[in-house]
């Protein structure tokens, strides 16, 4: 009977292992999922902020500034270039070649009262209501973007719309 209570123990404390180290495994496992995550968001978070950085660097680029002169016919545009706000584009679905606006070039040039003394060529400028989000200084125009250049746009913003359902994934999980 000895034999048997102790035989019964050992099984009992072969248990309480087993069970112990299974605990370990999935904590060990609880830890490197989170590991995981964290690392796919870091990688998803700097691949978005890679792609924010190239589209404002094409957005932002700079326009051919010219001195004004007393004979040129100017066009200026009050109070400065933009109103206030933008709206976030759908980067899923957008097409910026389809939200371009082209008005200026039925102005030769085109100020504002944000930069006297100088003025641009109005066939060099663009407003773009969905590139506007990504304006960094709105104290001047912004230069009309090549047909290249807003295809670039366009793979750029499905990138940041696949990173943003990415990370609302790696948050809910």
């Amino acid at each position: 009977m000895t034999i048997q209570a102790t035989s019964r123990s050992s099984q009992g404390s072969r248990v309480v292992v087993f069970a112990v180290l299974m605990g370990l495994c999935q904590s060990c496992l609880a830890q490197q999922s989170s590991a995981d995550t964290q690392a796919q968001r870091v990688a998803v978070e700097a691949e978005m902020k890679t792609a924010i950085q190239e589209v404002q660097r094409i957005v932002n680029q700079p326009v051919n500034q010219l001195i004004r002169t007393p004979e040129m016919q100017v066009s200026t545009y009050k109070p400065g270039w933009f109103h206030d706000g933008a709206s976030k584009p759908d980067f899923n679905n957008v097409d910026v070649r389809r939200t371009r606006e082209a008005t200026y070039d039925k102005q030769q040039y085109i100020t504002s009262d944000l930069n006297p003394g100088v003025v641009f060529i109005g066939s060099e400028v663009e407003f773009n209501s969905m590139t506007k989000y990504f304006y960094t200084d709105r104290t001047l125009p912004k230069k009309k973007l090549s047909e290249q250049e807003m295809l670039e746009i366009n793979r750029l913003y499905r990138v940041i719309g696949r990173c943003e359902q990415q990370m609302a994934i790696l948050q809910k999980g």
